[in-house]
C-alpha cells in the first residue's frame, strides 16, 4: 500500500549568514549537466509516494523542507522559475484566463521580453544543449504557429494546449497523441527526453527541463497505475481538514471530504508515472556517463489544498498553497540524505543554476548552494479563481501576514497554530508584529499586483 510521507526581489535586510550546510568546492572551469524536474500542482507531503524519487533524489540529495513559492499559480510560478524574477518584476500574475493576456500567460511573458532572459538562453550562450519537455507557459499555443520554438531551446517539445493534457493532445512538433496507453503524456515526454539525453554529444553539457502535466487536474493516472492508491486513508480521517474559511469563500460550498479523498488518491496515482519518468531519465543519464556530474532539482510549481480552509485547489497564500516539494542532488557538492530548513523559493533556481554553470545571469533569488539565508519573502497575487481578491503579504517560517485588496488583513503564527485557525490580525498584543510584517510586505510588493493598492 502506498503511503504519503510528510516532509517535514530579495530584501537585502532579510538575509543572514548560514552555517554552511551545503558543500561547494567545485572547479569553476567545468560545466555540470543540469536536470530540472518540474511537476504541476504537487503538494509537499506526497514525495513519500514516489519510490524512485526517494531512492534516487531524496536519499542522495538534500530536501528543502521549507520550500515555497511567492505566487502559487502555474504560469506566474513558471515565469519565475525560468527567469529568477518575482512576479512583481515579470508582471506575469495570471494564467491568461482571469485578467486575460494583459496580466498573464505566455503573451504577457513574451511582451515583457522575458523569453530573451531565461535560464535557457543563459545556458545556451554558455555552450549547453538545452531541451524542454512538457508544459511551457499557459496559452502560448493559442498565439503561435506549430513548430514555434522560444529563444534558448535547442529542443522544444511542449504541449500545444491551454495547459497540458494526459491523453488526446498535440505537441509543439505537430505530433498528435490519442487515447491508447502508449499515448499517456508523461510517458511520451519521458521517451522524448530520453532520446535528448542519449543524442547529446558526450563533450557537451546539457540542460533538461522536464515538466509533465501530472498531477494537475483532472488527475488522470496512467492505465497501469489506476487503483494503486485505493488503500490510502481518508484525508478527513487523518484530520487534514481545518482552518478558518476565507472571507471571500464564505457563503460558498466548502470542499467535500469525499471529493478531497478522490483527488488525493488520483493525484498520488498520477505521480507514479512521473516517478517512472524520473527513474527512466536517471538511468539514461547514468548509462551516458553524466549522472556523476549533474545537478538535479525536483520541485512543483505550486502547492495544493486538500480541504484546508475549505479549499480544493491552489492560488491562495495559505501554507498548503505556498509550500512545495524541493529536492536537490549533486554528487560530491550537495550533502546526501539530509534536510535543509531554510526558506527556499522557486525564484532561487535560475540564479543557482546560472552560478554553477558560470552563465552570468542576474536574478532576484539566492544561490541555494551558497551561504545566505532569507528571513522572509513576499507573497503576491492579482485577483484569482473563485472570487479570490488580489493580495500582498509577507511570509516567514513562523508567521504569515496577508492584506487583501478588500482591506481585510490576516496574521497567523505557525508555531502555535499550524492549521491557520486563529487570525491574530485584530489582536492588540500583536500590533507591533503586524506593523513589522506589513512594512516588509510594502517594501517588496512593489510594483503592486493588478487590482491591489496599499
Amino acid at each position: 500500500m502506498l503511503a504519503c510521507l510528510v516532509l517535514a526581489a530579495i530584501d537585502p535586510g532579510a538575509l543572514t549568514p548560514t552555517t554552511g550546510a551545503v558543500v561547494n568546492s567545485r572547479d569553476a572551469r567545468t560545466s555540470p549537466n543540469v536536470v530540472l524536474f518540474l511537476t504541476d500542482d504537487q503538494r509537499s507531503d506526497t514525495l513519500g509516494a514516489m519510490p524512485a524519487v526517494q531512492t534516487l533524489l531524496v536519499r542522495k540529495g538534500t530536501t528543502f523542507t521549507n520550500a515555497m513559492v511567492p505566487t502559487p499559480l502555474c504560469c506566474p510560478s513558471r515565469a519565475t522559475i525560468l527567469t529568477g524574477l518575482y512576479a512583481h518584476h515579470t508582471r506575469v500574475f495570471g494564467n491568461g484566463d482571469i485578467g486575460g493576456n494583459r496580466f498573464g500567460g505566455w503573451p504577457q511573458f513574451r511582451r515583457r521580453g522575458m523569453e530573451y532572459r531565461t535560464i535557457a538562453t543563459a545556458l545556451q550562450r554558455s555552450g549547453y544543449r538545452t531541451g524542454l519537455f512538457g508544459k511551457y507557459l499557459n496559452n502560448f499555443a493559442n498565439q503561435t504557429h506549430a513548430g514555434y520554438k522560444p529563444p534558448g531551446w535547442d529542443t522544444f517539445t511542449a504541449f500545444r494546449y491551454i495547459r497540458g493534457a494526459y491523453f488526446d493532445y498535440r505537441l509543439s512538433d505537430g505530433s498528435w497523441h490519442g487515447h491508447k496507453p502508449r499515448d499517456y503524456s508523461t510517458d511520451v515526454l519521458a521517451r522524448r527526453a530520453d532520446r535528448f539525453i542519449r543524442s547529446t554529444p558526450r563533450d557537451q553539457p546539457l540542460f533538461m527541463y522536464f515538466a509533465p502535466f501530472g498531477p494537475h487536474k483532472p488527475y488522470t493516472p496512467a492505465p497501469r497505475h489506476r487503483g494503486a492508491a485505493a488503500g490510502l486513508p481518508s484525508v478527513g480521517a487523518i484530520d487534514l481538514l481545518g482552518g478558518t474559511t476565507p472571507a471571500w469563500k464564505r457563503g460558498k460550498k466548502p470542499a467535500a471530504i469525499d471529493e478531497v479523498d478522490r483527488v488525493h488518491k488520483a493525484q498520488v496515482e498520477t505521480l507514479l508515472s512521473v516517478d517512472d519518468a524520473v527513474r527512466k531519465l536517471m538511468t539514461a543519464l547514468k548509462s551516458t556517463g553524466r549522472a556523476r556530474d549533474t545537478l538535479f532539482i525536483f520541485l512543483s510549481d505550486n502547492g495544493y489544498f486538500w480541504g484546508e480552509h475549505g479549499l480544493l485547489g491552489k492560488d491562495s497564500p495559505y501554507d498548503a498553497g505556498l509550500r512545495i516539494p524541493m529536492v536537490v542532488r549533486w554528487d560530491g557538492q550537495v550533502p546526501a540524505g539530509v534536510t535543509d530548513h531554510r526558506l527556499a523559493l522557486n525564484v532561487d533556481l535560475a540564479g543557482t543554476i546560472s552560478r554553477v554553470a558560470s552563465a552570468g545571469m542576474t536574478t532576484d533569488g539566492l544561490d541555494l548552494l551558497g551561504s545566505r539565508r532569507r528571513t522572509g519573502f513576499v507573497v503576491e497575487a492579482m485577483d484569482g479563481y473563485g472570487g479570490r481578491p488580489a493580495y500582498c503579504g509577507w511570509r516567514t517560517k513562523k508567521h504569515l501576514y496577508v492584506r487583501w485588496a478588500t482591506g481585510r488583513t490576516e496574521l497567523y503564527n505557525y508555531r502555535t497554530d499550524p492549521r491557520e485557525e486563529h487570525n491574530l490580525a485584530g489582536d492588540l498584543r500583536r500590533a507591533g508584529l503586524k506593523k513589522r510584517m506589513q512594512a516588509h510586505a510594502m517594501k517588496v510588493c512593489s510594483p503592486e499586483p493588478p487590482g491591489f493598492d496599499w
